[in-house]
């Protein structure tokens, strides 16, 4: 079917240039003689305004924040170059490192704008449309027919990547200066390589992940007969320049040991975070198999025509999979790389044949069709799992009118910490974010705080005022046979309680 689009345009005169890399050659494919045409900067414009559209919708379809780290965040964003003071506990006591400072910076205006969850809403909204624009460039600068097409399907077949991505938090992001990275690496732009690597560093330490995809990079075109170039060595040094004159430097190195490096060897035995334990192939299979079908599909038809590029693409993707089996969490890496091979896949299939204008009409019926499911599983989803973004503001107003800033505030399961440090920012709180930031730091502490979580002992409000400090609690509700427990408790009185909170005086 005929199109005028300047996007499938382009896309068919290259299909039919035959466009090869020779051995010796680099990944980039030689320019072919008729230059195909390009969107305009309008008509970029217009695309990009249309999927910020769609994004927008698909957060604004609901009101609450996906994800609770999302309130920490938009809090943090407020004075994105200041400290964080609210867990002196943990391993940040001596100084905050933020791991995650460009993409605080980058929040703040909406912050600074707008009134915490609509901020934080908008945010995730615009970061996430960034994401899909990201993957249209380099689908496009790769000549895959359809670039639009196929930045929208990652968000078509996986309703979880769609979650991912409108979180308000970093993953939108850092999604992009993968791509980026990795358009970079294909196209030999040496110095974009090292300055995407420095500030991928900046923005989040998942910047580490470049490095392994330069070195498959450079396996890769060893393998096909190619000159192996400075990718990996461009990349460690973007890194290493990146984590060293951090202004968090030299406790960017230190976390990256306690972050990344304990943390991913030590799972087991180190207190984390449900989005690292969650995963599993069979999980997958059953909740979102649309990834990895979209993989198969890739590795099928790259199996039949391999390019040297879409070779590339194909083991990425493969291997970012075999991360999101790992942890559920990578799946915001694994899909849209697994869509970018697959559009490779495709542009090769089509070479010298009509098959990219046959697939046209039937692909963009799949993908909005598939946006339109993930969109309404999503809403589903969140309006499920994700509780009232104002549930805790009357406990929090009830402790305002009790505690002076500075005060200990004692919370009864790591996770709460995000929303109560959206409404109570004046407070200390004992931890948050990741459990292991207090078990690294105080691991005595950490096996009290779990013991009382898990309603250890007769009067917790003993250890709660002696060696954590607190003169206040809060019990984020439901929390099975908390409240009998603690009702028992002569050391606690009760301030305010309603279903979603109980706040306490710690007797001292």
């Amino acid at each position: 079917m005929p199109s005028n689009d300047p996007e499938v345009v382009g896309a068919a005169k290259s299909a039919s240039s035959g466009i090869r890399c020779q051995p010796g050659s680099t990944l980039t494919e030689q320019a072919p003689s008729s230059p195909p045409s390009a969107p305009s900067k309008r008509q970029d414009a217009l695309l990009f305004g249309a999927i910020l559209a769609g994004s927008l919708a698909v957060q604004f379809s609901f009101d609450r924040v996906v994800g609770a780290d999302g309130f920490f965040h938009i809090r943090q964003a407020l004075h994105p170059l200041g400290g964080m003071p609210w867990m002196p506990l943990s391993i940040f006591g001596d100084g905050w490192v933020d791991h995650q400072l460009l993409f605080h910076v980058a929040l703040s205006p909406f912050a600074l704008l707008l009134d915490g969850v609509p901020a934080a809403k908008l945010g995730a909204g615009v970061f996430a449309a960034v994401a899909i624009e990201a993957l249209r460039r380099v689908l496009r600068a790769r000549r895959v027919p359809y670039p639009t097409l196929f930045a929208l399907l990652p968000a078509a077949v996986s309703w979880r990547f769609l979650l991912r991505m409108e979180m308000p938090r970093t993953q939108s992001l850092s999604l992009a200066l993968l791509l980026v990275g990795v358009w970079a690496l294909l196209h030999e732009r040496r110095r974009v390589l090292f300055a995407v690597a420095w500030v991928y560093a900046w923005t989040y330490q998942v910047a580490l992940l470049l490095l392994p995809v330069a070195v498959l990079y450079a396996v890769v075109r060893k393998l096909r007969g190619a000159a192996v170039g400075p990718a990996p060595v461009l990349v460690a040094g973007g890194l290493a320049a990146g984590f060293t004159l951090h202004p968090h430097s030299p406790g960017t190195w230190r976390f990256i040991h306690q972050h990344v490096v304990l943390k991913v060897l030590n799972r087991d035995a180190l207190p984390v975070g449900g989005e690292w334990t969650e995963g599993g192939l069979g999980t997958l299979l059953a909740t979102d198999p649309g990834g990895l079908v979209v993989l198969a599909l890739a590795l099928a038809l790259i199996a039949r025509r391999r390019s040297d590029d879409a070779v590339f693409l194909g083991a990425l993707a493969a291997c970012a999979t075999v991360g999101a089996v790992l942890s559920i969490k990578f799946i915001e890496y694994s899909v849209p790389l697994s869509c970018l091979a697959l559009g490779a896949a495709l542009r090769d299939a089509a070479r010298g044949t009509d098959l990219a204008a046959r697939l046209r009409v039937p692909l963009a019926v799949a993908v909005f069709a598939g946006l339109a499911v993930s969109a309404g599983v999503l809403r589903s989803a969140v309006l499920a799992t994700e509780p009232p973004p104002d549930r805790l503001a009357p406990a929090m107003a009830t402790l305002d009118a009790h505690a002076d800033p500075g005060d200990v505030v004692y919370h009864f399961g790591w996770s709460d910490f995000p929303e109560l440090v959206f409404h109570g920012p004046e407070y200390r709180y004992i931890v948050g974010l990741d459990p292991h930031f207090l078990a690294l730091e105080r691991p005595e502490l950490w096996e009290l705080y779990a013991k009382i979580e898990r309603g250890w002992g007769t009067n917790p409000s003993k250890p709660i005022a002696r060696r954590f400090g607190a003169k206040w609690a809060v019990l984020v509700l439901p929390h099975e046979g908390a409240e009998a427990l603690l009702g028992a408790d002569p050391g606690l009185e009760v301030l305010h309680r309603d279903p979603h909170a109980v706040v306490y005086a710690v007797a001292p």
